[in-house]
């Protein structure tokens, strides 16, 4: 396989920038909302009569649920759009029903419930973490939007302490100067990386970072993960209604440490004369503590293998988040891997369920599985990636042995021999890896859908 096939399978940074606008001509790809709210997609000469450019589609707003009682909300700043609203749900991906299997997971009648417990009185944590699929923001952003729908909105859940270069966060937007990127996966050993495998590391005398909300939020109760030296100095954070508040690691030490306070979307926070101040990342969750939280955690690249950078006490970094439910969405980087060991898998796998378990003993467990990937696209079905159904049969029967919870990505996409069609309808990528805009929210509909109908 070529070394610039590889790389771009599993790096595809750019890949998760919005896809070019398509044209209407031969071939386009239409979409539409039908009669029973199923999205709808076809191959037309032009798009007309109800029918709109698949890439260029966007719901009409609608009015959200009441919330159970009033809650003030800020008002948004000047160029703050409207929070959107999410489509009518398709039943699911195209040709295909809710993919979601209880394996027996201890948890998961009680946690899914909350989704049934109607808007505006319940407190509900999804916490994805996973590769390009979940650093994307996609998926996870059409999951929110439903979750939210039904539950009220929760917040805006985990960021990351600055930008990534090729990665998305769907509501906020991070600005910064002064501050150095650390990955724990370009990077490798030798950093005490926190939860996320990001470090912002303070690099000039005085640095800036401001997080805008892309559209209205309300009163955010935040975490702040950060780590500081003896001789370093608070930091100074400025909310939307101008007040000003001083924040600061508990312990000079050196080590990582939680600092809660509550602001007003937007922020802007300054650092001055504090070279040992770094920023491990950012939970945000609204002040009321009701409402439906979604997390997108990924790393463009990442496997799962990497969590074991990361710092032996980074689980106690994901307290703020409370998580109802954890999704590990891993793969697709393994299943290009020449040198791929299945039992190594099964051990990482079975390894991080177990964690994950003891230190959030009543959080449901939930594995997604591979998603079908080329290495190729020649031939009818294309090529697949070399470990992918050795990854996939080991994903599987990890989910069986601990009682997880298990979503077959790839049979919500059709079973094998399913992402040429995807690609030749405008749901995946040329790369044969990654999904548009459109294969994404379709992905989330259904797996919604399977989250939404478990008993």
């Amino acid at each position: 396989m070529p070394l610039r096939r590889y790389l771009g399978a599993v790096v595809a940074c750019a890949l998760l920038l919005p896809g070019p606008t398509v044209h209407a001509g031969p071939g386009v790809v239409c979409k539409r909302v039908n009669e029973q709210g199923v999205t709808e997609y076809k191959n037309m000469p032009r798009c007309g009569n109800g029918w709109v450019v698949a890439a260029q589609y966007q719901p009409d707003p609608v009015a959200p649920p009441p919330p159970a009682a009033p809650q003030a909300v800020p008002i948004p700043p000047p160029g703050t759009a409207p929070a959107p609203d999410a489509p009518p749900l398709a039943n699911a991906a195209p040709g295909a029903g809710p993919i979601l299997q209880d394996f027996g997971d201890p948890n998961a009648a009680a946690v899914l419930a909350l989704l049934r417990s109607g808007a505006g009185g319940a407190h509900f944590s999804y916490l994805q973490i996973g590769d390009s699929h979940t650093a994307g923001d996609f998926l996870t952003e059409r999951l929110r939007l439903r979750l939210q729908q039904l539950l009220g909105d929760g917040g805006i859940g985990w960021v990351t302490p600055i930008q990534i270069p090729g990665q998305r966060l769907a509501r906020i937007t991070v600005s910064q100067t002064g501050w150095q990127l650390i990955s724990s996966r370009t990077s490798g050993p030798g950093y005490d990386y926190p939860f996320g495998g990001f470090i912002a590391q303070m690099t000039t005398p005085f640095a800036m970072l401001t997080l805008k909300p892309r559209y209205a939020t309300p009163r955010q109760a935040i975490t702040l993960l950060i780590r500081q030296g003896p001789m370093d100095a608070p930091l100074t954070v400025t909310d939307a209604s101008g007040r000003r508040q001083t924040v600061q690691s508990p312990y000079l030490d050196s080590q990582w440490h939680p600092v809660a306070f509550e602001a007003d979307l937007p922020i802007t926070v300054s650092a001055a004369i504090s070279p040992q101040t770094a920023i491990g990342g950012w939970w945000m969750q609204s002040a009321n503590g009701r409402g439906a939280v979604v997390s997108a955690v990924g790393i463009n690249g990442s496997e799962l293998e990497q969590w074991n950078r990361w710092r032996n006490g980074w689980m106690d970094d994901l307290e703020p988040a409370r998580p109802d439910l954890v999704a590990l969405a891993y793969g697709t980087n393994e299943a290009f891997r020449t040198t791929l060991d299945p039992e190594t898998l099964r051990s990482t796998l079975t390894a991080a369920v177990t964690r994950l378990r003891q230190r959030f003993p009543g959080s449901a467990i939930l594995i997604l599985g591979a998603p079908e990937s080329l290495k190729s696209g020649a031939g009818q079905c294309g090529v697949r990636a070399v470990g992918l159904d050795a990854v996939q049969a080991v994903q599987r029967a990890v989910a069986q042995q601990q009682h997880t919870l298990y979503w077959d990505w790839q049979q919500a996409m059709g079973g094998q021999c399913s992402m040429t069609s995807w690609m030749a309808r405008g749901l995946a990528r040329r790369d044969g890896v990654h999904f548009s805009r459109e294969g994404y929210e379709a992905l989330a509909d259904n797996l919604f859908s399977g989250l939404n109908q478990q008993q």
